[in-house]
């Protein structure tokens, strides 16, 4: 059994991949949406108490994808940074180890709300920070799933769910 389920859209092959990311074998990209670093931080700041561990799960995530599929760049379709919260040290020290593991992965994070009031990440992350949509081939890579008039869209922030 697959990992992921191949689509066709627009004339290109996407996988759907279970770990809620899509990879695009022809451009060797891997997508990923919302995964919102230092959220845990943001709430342990405010008081609430919520587990550790977090960063690291998610970097363990994405360094299996990363270790399983030929990526040559990682787009972020928003919310790469939870809140202003989120750039506490312990934080970005584990987002600079893992980046110092792909310095030739080239990465780019589309902004999307959160980042807009967290801030871009570190310019020594390396990562190129753009607004949406970003138009790469037949697509319009967004964070805001909003209709694009000539390209169509990929794009995170509904946070879909299954109970």
């Amino acid at each position: 059994m697959n990992a992921y389920q191949p689509i066709e859209l627009a004339g290109a092959t996407l996988w759907l991949l279970a770990e809620k990311a899509i990879y695009w074998p022809a451009q060797q990209a891997l997508l990923v949406a919302d995964i919102h670093f230092g959220k845990a931080a943001a709430y342990r700041r405010l008081g609430q108490p919520v587990p550790h561990g977090t960063t690291d799960a998610n970097l363990r995530q994405l360094d299996g994808l990363l270790a399983r599929y030929c990526c040559r760049q990682l787009i972020f379709l928003g919310d790469f940074l939870h809140a202003p919260e989120s750039h506490a040290p312990a934080t970005l020290a584990r987002l600079a180890e893992w980046r110092s593991r792909h310095p030739q992965l080239a990465i780019t994070l589309v902004r999307g709300n959160h980042d807009l009031r967290a801030g871009d990440p570190p310019a020594q992350l390396g990562i190129d920070v753009v607004n949406e949509p970003l138009l790469l081939g037949p697509y319009a890579l967004q964070h805001e799933p909003q209709p694009h008039p000539s390209h169509h869209v990929l794009a995170g922030h509904v946070h879909p769910a299954f109970p």
